[in-house]
């Protein structure tokens, strides 16, 4: 099958941290697969009109770099990668930049009805109250999202899509062990502190105050927080993965350290229910699962107090951190390998490819329609 493939970037490999990129090198075993940047999708419909493509996949994310991919799924359908639960503050941000105001508030209401009187202008306090997502959603043949929970919401808001799941798949780094031992084959230098990584943005305020209070305490650790994604992974004895408030995203960070070997502290959220689990309080597994804890999840209501406990244990007991890194390792070799997360992309890339063209609801938004949305690539 020949598919154009809407990003926002090129992806750069080898990458632990880019999911897609992982994904669409997969793909290629079975696939063509052209990608379509901001810097070249000007191209797509001069190609498209000499050797049309079979289908699109259109890669859509919270940001400004994803604005450039709204018209082409509006006009060719295919299948939409949602990366989160709520799109309104970029897709408010584009109308809104370019003078469509009117085009934002009819957006708006197709989304959430007659709700407000009138749309917010500014982006609400918590973006999640008005996601704006039925007509990406209902512009697609296929949605496909990382998580249950997510796969849930979107069919309970909007029955009549077609929403699938599709495994996240993310490569070891590269320095790795490859025999899948993970930090078990690490050595252990008993006087130097202990390594905690934190992801950028993902409650740095919350992890330094919680590493100060653990200190303070006396656990032997730092913090690392400045540096590249693929050196927190090398670097780290320990990573720390909170990101709050959580729209749906892949869990890309915490399925790196999982590759990598690294043990975890984890929020206990939707998107790590299904992860084996320690409880920070007791240092027994959460739920009645027998499966060998992957990860330390805390409970966002106990946050600091809880990291902290994390912190302490984890930075006194090599033994501990090496017996959650081997786990989590085994645990993405039979889950998360980007193999895992391409065997489901087939099967839904099949079905997307033998759907009928989309009709739309008889709300569409009349500057849909003008930008060319009632075409289909699979028409």
């Amino acid at each position: 099958m020949k598919l154009a493939w809407f990003r926002p970037d090129e992806p750069s490999l080898p990458s632990a941290v880019d999911d897609t990129a992982a994904l669409i090198a997969e793909l290629r075993s079975t696939h063509t697969i052209e990608l379509f940047t901001a810097a070249n999708a000007h191209e797509f419909a001069g190609k498209h009109v000499r050797e049309p493509y079979d289908l699109s996949v259109c890669e859509l994310d919270d940001t400004p770099a994803h604005a450039f991919i709204w018209p082409f799924l509006l006009r060719h359908g295919g299948v939409l990668q949602l990366r989160t639960s709520t799109l309104h503050q970029s897709r408010a941000a584009s109308l809104l930049d370019a003078q469509r105001g009117s085009d934002y508030a009819a957006e708006f209401t197709f989304s959430h009805g007659a709700q407000l009187e009138q749309p917010p202008i500014a982006p609400p306090a918590y973006p999640g109250d008005w996601p704006m997502l039925r007509v990406p959603v209902l512009a697609a043949q296929i949605v496909v999202v990382s998580q249950p929970s997510t796969l849930d919401a979107l069919q309970r808001a909007h029955p009549e899509a077609q929403i699938r799941l599709a495994r996240t798949g993310v490569c070891a780094t590269p320095d790795a062990q490859s025999d899948d031992r993970g930090v078990l084959a690490q050595p252990v230098n008993d006087h130097a502190p202990v390594m905690f990584a934190a992801v950028p943005g993902d409650r740095l305020d919350a992890v330094g105050r919680a590493m100060a209070r653990a200190r303070h305490a006396g656990a032997s650790a730092e913090l690392l927080t400045d540096a590249s994604p693929e050196r927190l992974l090398r670097d780290a004895d320990v990573v720390v993965s909170l990101p709050w408030p959580p729209h749906g995203e892949p869990p890309t960070s915490a399925l790196a350290a999982m590759a990598a070997g690294k043990p975890m502290i984890v929020f206990e959220s939707a998107a790590s229910a299904g992860w084996p689990a320690l409880d920070p309080q007791s240092w027994q597994p959460r739920g009645l699962t027998t499966d060998a804890p992957i990860v330390v999840s805390i409970d966002s209501r106990d946050e600091e107090h809880s990291l902290m406990l994390a912190i302490r244990r984890l930075s006194a007991e090599p033994a501990l951190r090496a017996k959650i890194g081997q786990a989590a390792r085994h645990w993405w070799h039979t889950h998360a390998t980007p193999a895992r997360a391409a065997d489901d992309w087939r099967r839904i890339l099949e079905e997307a490819a033998g759907l009928p063209a989309l009709s739309r609801p008889a709300d569409w938004p009349a500057h849909l329609a003008s930008d060319g949305s009632a075409a289909s690539l699979t028409s």
